[in-house]
C-alpha cells in the first residue's frame, strides 16, 4: 500500500514503511545493465557482420582472379588455333626445321611443348654467356614463340654432375640459374612478354642420361624450354 505525506510517498510491506522514490530509483538503475548489454550485443553483431562482409568481398576477389585466368588461358588457345592439342601440333609443325640440328630435340611433353638444346651450342663450358653462334638458332626459337604461342614459357639450365665452384659459380646450381637466365634475357630482348617466361636452375637434380661418363655429361648439359599447354 501506497500513501503520501507531503511531497514524498511511502510504500507498507511486512517489514514497515519504505520511500516509493527510492524503490522507483533503484529499478530504474537495475535496469541500466540491459541496455549496456543490449548496446554491446549490437555492437559485436556489426564487427560479426563486417568481417562477414569483408571475406565474402575477398572471395568474390579471388573468384573473379580464377576466371579472368581461365579467360586468358582460352583466349591464348584461341589465339594458338583452337584447343590445346591442336595448338601443340601447330608448334610443333613451326619448330621442326630445328630438328636438322643433333644438338636439338623437340618433343611433345605431357604439359606442353619441350625444346631441348644441347649445352655446348649456347655457352663455353663453365661460363652462362651465350655464344654468338647461338643466336641464330634462339632468334628462330623465339620468333615462333612470340607470334604463335601466349603460353607461359619454362626455361631451365641444367648441368652434369661435376661440382663446380669458381669466383663466379659456387656450384651447379648458380651455373644452371645464370644460363637459364641468359636465354630468357635474349628471349625478352627479341619480343616475348617478360611475363610470360620464367628461368629455373636445375643443376645435375635431372639428368637425361643416368651415367659418369663423357657422352652421359655432354648430353645432361642442356638447356630446355618448356611452353605450358
Amino acid at each position: 500500500m501506497t500513501f503520501s505525506s507531503g511531497n514524498r510517498r511511502f510504500r507498507a510491506d511486512k517489514t514497515g514503511y519504505q520511500d516509493a522514490d527510492k524503490g522507483d530509483e533503484g529499478d530504474e538503475q537495475s535496469g541500466r545493465w540491459l541496455i549496456s548489454y543490449a548496446d554491446l550485443i549490437t555492437s559485436l553483431m556489426v564487427l560479426f557482420l563486417a568481417l562477414y562482409a569483408l571475406e565474402l568481398a575477398k572471395n568474390r576477389e579471388l573468384e573473379i582472379k580464377a576466371l579472368e585466368h581461365r579467360a586468358e588461358k582460352t583466349l591464348a588457345v584461341s589465339n594458338a588455333g583452337g584447343t590445346p592439342d591442336t595448338a601443340k601440333k601447330q608448334l610443333l609443325s613451326l619448330l621442326e626445321p630445328l630438328k636438322s640440328n643433333s644438338q636439338i630435340t623437340i618433343s611433345n611433353a605431357t604439359h606442353g611443348v619441350e625444346i631441348a638444346i644441347n649445352a655446348k651450342i649456347l655457352f663455353n663450358s663453365g661460363d652462362a654467356r651465350l655464344l654468338p653462334e647461338s643466336f641464330g638458332v634462339l632468334s628462330q626459337i623465339a620468333g615462333v614463340l612470340r607470334d604463335r604461342s601466349k603460353n607461359t614459357i619454362l626455361v631451365e639450365g641444367h648441368t652434369d654432375s661435376v661440382p663446380i665452384a669458381t669466383a663466379k659459380f659456387e656450384s651447379n646450381w648458380e651455373l644452371s640459374s645464370a644460363r637459364a637466365g641468359a636465354v630468357v634475357r635474349f628471349f625478352a630482348d627479341k619480343g616475348i612478354e617478360a611475363h610470360r617466361m620464367a628461368a629455373i636452375g636445375r643443376a645435375d637434380n635431372f639428368p637425361l642420361i643416368i651415367g659418369d661418363d663423357a657422352a652421359a655429361r655432354a648430353a645432361n648439359r642442356r638447356v630446355t624450354i618448356l611452353v605450358e599447354y
